[in-house]
């Protein structure tokens, strides 16, 4: 089956709008060849394997209340997330540096 993907969705969302598992993440992006971390362009068309098991549960739940899910971020709200910085957030070879 083909879905098309919507404005700031994840292969996460995908998965859990179409399969209500996230856990299908996996088998949709290597069906679609993307990456999990892919920033997905809405409009985009992702194949849903057949084979994949569905958690019926939360597919009826979603359908019942009409929850698209769309996690992804704007460029607007990207430049509202604060910049982390200090020694909880540094990362080695790259901010933190050892000589």
């Amino acid at each position: 089956m083909t879905e098309i993907i919507l404005n700031n969705q994840s292969i996460l969302d995908v998965a859990l709008q179409h399969t209500g598992s996230v856990e299908n993440c996996f088998a949709i992006a290597i069906a679609n060849g993307f990456s999990v971390s892919d920033l997905l362009s809405a409009g985009l068309p992702a194949d849903i394997p057949e084979y994949i098991p569905k958690n019926t549960d939360v597919l009826n739940y979603y359908n019942a209340k009409k929850i698209q899910p769309a996690t992804g971020t704007t460029a607007e709200q990207d430049n509202e997330i604060p910049v982390l910085r200090g020694i909880g957030y540094m990362q080695l070879g790259n901010s933190f540096k050892v000589s």
